[in-house]
């Protein structure tokens, strides 16, 4: 399982980032990339997603305080970032 959630943040940030760097291309009209670029939608999606990961990656590896404070602070990012959507444009 470790292994998995390993992975899956990797593919996860690799995913944001790129979202990241097309949203920024076209926001700032540099390079035409899509229409659903022009807004921020895909950058949260992207972090929320790999903060998700992040939790459960953290609950899994770490202990004691550090296994709460991390999972808790993440988590509330991963839920900010997906309840902001209809605000950020």
């Amino acid at each position: 399982m470790k292994k998995f959630i390993d992975l899956m943040i990797i593919i996860s940030a690799s995913i944001a980032s790129i979202l990241i760097l097309c949203t920024l291309l076209t926001s700032y009209q540099f390079f035409y990339v899509g229409q659903m670029f022009y807004s921020y939608m895909p950058i949260q999606l992207g972090v929320a997603i790999t903060m998700g990961f992040l939790t459960m990656r953290f609950w899994q590896n770490e202990h004691g305080n550090k296994k709460i404070i991390y999972s808790t602070l993440s988590l509330s990012i991963s839920i900010i970032l997906l309840l902001s959507i209809s605000i950020v444009k």
